[in-house]
């Protein structure tokens, strides 16, 4: 996770501001795949999934299986290159496909 927060600050793919609390409560609540009904995609990694990733993480738990790079293709300028390839490592990680 620190190694995907510092490509998205090298590349300024971070966000500048956190959203409002309100923002983040309805984007935890989303049925909408990554809340970018509430959120631009940039902040829900940010604020969403980097934070929950960490809490797993820290309670030693096993990613879920997830696909995250397509999405970050759509979501995401193709200049993110450092950003786009640490969210493939996360997703093969997530999926066993490492080695």
């Amino acid at each position: 996770m620190e190694q995907l927060e510092t490509a998205m600050e090298q590349e300024g793919v971070w966000p500048k501001k956190m959203p409002a609390e309100q923002e983040l409560k309805n984007a935890t609540e989303s049925a909408v795949p990554f809340a970018v009904d509430c959120l631009a995609f940039e902040s829900w990694l940010a604020f969403i999934f980097i934070p929950k990733m960490r809490i797993l993480l820290k309670q030693e738990m096993p990613l879920p299986p997830m696909q995250i790079t397509p999405a970050a293709e759509i979501y995401l300028s193709s200049a993110h290159q450092r950003t786009l390839s640490q969210l493939q490592v996360i997703d093969n990680i997530a999926n066993g496909d490492i080695g």
